[in-house]
């Protein structure tokens, strides 16, 4: 029998002295997924509070080591996306739907390079042919990494896996997985996906993001596991998963100039055009937080140290997730 003891994202165990900051560049996208709800934050930020939360960023990039994720919505829809791009001087990890034209990467490239891209490939919305070509472009530039996750919703599957395929056998330096999407976001996840299509895609993951620990035969062992794994195999795991609201590791930062402790979280820290932040950064170190979430949020969760069952009962009854 397997007892699961913790899971954690294993780039973010790798680098634990590592501050991971996720930017909430704008709501607005050009996708209006079921499986996603985030359009309906749809607004644009001024530039001059762009400028305060680049400012902060730069500092904590000389403080710490750091890694600035921007994210939304669509960012490269963000009227300032480029000049983002250009001042934040940490490393840059930019998520997009790639929908943007290939002129638009070609700009964003005479900028920065050195950056990971990571690709959602929305079946419904997206163009192979204009896909692989941008693909090309950015492989044939030298961009520092790019990510291909393609949305494996289960309404078009057999479209999903002939898609995943494709991609698959695409003979360049791109990294390719499947996720699997819920429609309407209720429900458990992959619940229309029958076992033998589990079957077939579980095995082909190459994007094992996840370390987990457990026990068996009354020994500690560890390996690595993929979200999709996660979610159709381990129905218990939520249990023993730490998100990072608590921790030293997370921020998340809204372009209102909130500083938050996770995106799920609606009271920040502080704010960037309210308050200086030189005077509140023991809060990024403390929060001194418990998350009243049940189960994991989103990919962006950070494991913590297990805290014993007894405590958690002691503090909440339902709440699962303790946040150091």
């Amino acid at each position: 029998m397997i007892e699961i003891l913790e899971v954690g994202i294993k780039e973010m165990l790798d680098n634990s002295n590592t501050l991971f900051s996720y930017w909430f560049v704008t709501g607005i996208c050009n996708y209006k997924c079921d499986y996603c709800d985030v359009y309906h934050k749809e607004r644009i930020y001024p530039w001059t509070t762009k400028e305060r939360i680049i400012e902060f960023l730069n500092y904590m990039g000389t403080i710490r080591n750091q890694r600035v994720l921007l994210y939304g919505g669509e960012p490269t829809l963000d009227p300032d996306i480029f000049k983002i791009v250009e001042n934040v001087n940490s490393y840059i990890r930019l998520f997009t739907n790639f929908s943007r034209s290939l002129d638009f990467f070609k700009q964003l490239l005479d900028i920065r390079k050195d950056m990971t891209i990571s690709i959602s490939y929305h079946i419904s919305h997206s163009n192979v042919d204009e896909t692989i070509k941008k693909l090309n472009f950015l492989v044939d530039n030298n961009v520092a990494k790019i990510r291909l996750k393609i949305m494996g919703d289960s309404r078009i599957r057999d479209k999903v896996k002939e898609t995943y395929k494709l991609f698959k056998s695409f003979d360049k330096d791109v990294e390719v997985y499947l996720d699997l999407v819920l429609p309407n976001r209720n429900g458990d996840i992959g619940a229309k996906w029958t076992p033998e299509d589990l079957e077939w895609f579980l095995p082909m993951q190459n994007h094992k993001t996840l370390r987990l620990t457990y026990k068996e035969d009354h020994k500690v062992k560890v390996r690595d596991v993929s979200w999709n794994e996660m979610r159709t195999t381990m129905l218990d795991s939520n249990n023993y998963y730490r998100c990072g609201a608590g921790g030293k590791n997370l921020i998340f930062i809204d372009s209102n100039g909130d500083v938050l402790p996770c995106k799920s979280h609606l009271t920040s820290l502080f704010n960037l055009d309210k308050d200086n932040f030189r005077d509140n950064l023991d809060k990024i170190s403390d929060k001194g937080m418990i998350c009243s979430h049940m189960g994991f949020c989103c990919e962006t969760d950070f494991p913590k140290k297990l805290v014993c069952k007894r405590r958690i009962r002691e503090q909440t009854k339902n709440i699962r997730n303790v946040l150091l």
